[in-house]
């Protein structure tokens, strides 16, 4: 019977864990890309534009469309007052008649083709503008996701800490209990032991507030719990030179390429302007009358038609600064000031891809570093514990190689947080993904 009563506790201990377990919410990256996505204001706005611009692309087509403008009828009435004979009947001072129009009219101008070639750009403008809005959530959800992790790696090591100052404070508790430690060791002892406390509480404190605000960013409830779940492994990279990075990836940056699409509407609109200014166009025109007479026995009504064809041949932007001509001038400004953002824009990238490859070196050659930091001091504080065990090193000195043991840890943590949120920076400012910078520059 007890077996029996032990058994269905760890059941229900069990379901209870399993019923927590799935009301947690466990993200990984993706994840978070895809809530984030899902629910951020500015990228549901930016869809909303881009679903515009595909509208008036697909329906470039009504540039063709004739205009048509119709008339439903209209009643008028003729009278004469006095006629001077007095011989005109009553229904000849006094006439009612009924009038009706329509016509149909389509302009054709050389400007068309740039004004759809327009259109299309400016599609095109929009999906690159979501695109990168999409890109940066993505950076700052990596940056805070990778941030998290840190802090939560932090929590550990200071908790692990703890752990060994209690362990500490035990041994030397038990030799001031033997008379083999001073009181005031014990009393250094305690206060190791007691100051892990507030460092714990203040990570903790800093996490749940930046665990708020990320799952803000995700457009979730602040409040709700969740669990981080990702490799923090490092990769080495191979990475060729920076002008062969250049080549590669500078044109499809998100910066690169809204200057050249900016430098391709300037070039549209130079071409618009001038047709619109300078070309001729041509115009197609029917219209369509009918009236009658309203009285008994009037005569069937008539129907007119009328056909018009014209070529307009504007002059005026042939002048020299007229106010035709002064657009077509500011529209090859235009160019000029494009053509300088896009080359300024260009080494601007090309220095940005320099400086994050730089960054990344940098922080994967510190990482050999920070491991053999790391491992002299897990080996020093190991050594001091069995000085201090003999008697060959003080309180002081066994909790100073302890300090230095917590501060490695941390050290190397850090070190491969920051170098693998460089490898997604980097990944970023190539625009591609970080499973095809690894894929491709990894070293396997």
């Amino acid at each position: 019977m007890k077996h029996a009563r032990q058994l269905l506790i760890i059941i229900l201990l069990l379901l209870s864990a399993f019923i927590f377990a799935e009301d947690r919410l466990v993200l990984t990256l993706n994840d978070a890309f895809e809530t984030a996505i899902a629910n951020n204001a500015d990228i549901q706005k930016q869809l909303i534009t881009l679903e515009g611009a595909r509208r008036v692309k697909n329906a470039s087509w009504n540039m063709f469309l004739p205009n048509i403008s119709a008339v439903t009828g209209g009643v008028s009435n003729s009278h004469t007052l006095y006629d001077g004979t007095e011989k005109m009947s009553k229904d000849e001072k006094s006439a009612w008649s009924w009038s009706a129009s329509t016509g149909v009219s389509i302009g054709f101008s050389t400007s068309i083709p740039y004004k759809i070639k327009q259109n299309i750009l400016n599609y095109q403008i929009a999906q690159t503008n979501y695109d990168k809005l999409v890109s940066n959530l993505k950076m700052n959800i990596t940056s805070q996701f990778y941030n998290l992790t840190a802090e939560l790696k932090n929590i550990s090591i200071l908790k692990d800490a703890q752990k060994l100052a209690k362990d500490q404070l035990a041994v030397v508790q038990a030799n001031y209990n033997n008379g083999l430690a001073s009181e005031l060791e014990l009393l250094k002892a305690k206060y190791a032991y007691q100051s892990t406390r507030p460092k714990i509480t203040q990570a903790q404190t800093t996490y749940n507030a930046d665990a708020a605000n990320f799952l803000l960013l995700l457009g979730l409830d602040p409040a709700m719990s969740f669990s981080l779940k990702g490799s923090t492994s490092t990769q080495k990279l191979n990475l060729p030179s920076i002008g062969e990075l250049s080549s590669r990836y500078l044109e499809s940056r998100f910066d690169v390429q809204q200057a050249v699409q900016n430098l391709t509407s300037a070039e549209l609109g130079l071409r618009t302007t001038q047709h619109s200014t300078l070309a001729p166009s041509l115009n197609l025109g029917e219209n369509f009358q009918s009236g009658g007479q309203i009285k008994d026995g009037a005569p069937k009504p008539s129907v007119k038609g009328s056909f018009s064809a014209s070529i307009s041949i504007p002059l005026s932007g042939w002048i020299p600064n007229s106010s035709q001509n002064l657009p077509i001038k500011s529209a090859k400004d235009a160019i000029k000031q494009a053509q300088i953002s896009l080359e300024a824009t260009r080494k601007s990238a090309r220095l940005d891809i320099s400086k994050k490859v730089a960054e990344v070196n940098r922080l994967y050659e510190s990482l050999d570093i920070l491991n053999l930091n790391c491992q002299i001091a897990n080996r020093a504080y190991e050594l001091a514990k069995v000085g201090y065990s003999s008697g060959l090193v003080s309180q002081t000195e066994l909790e100073g190689q302890q300090q230095d043991r917590l501060s490695a840890q941390q050290s190397l943590m850090q070190g491969e947080i920051s170098y693998i949120t460089s490898l997604h920076t980097l990944a970023n400012a190539l625009n591609i993904s970080y499973e095809e910078l690894i894929a491709s520059y990894g070293v396997k």
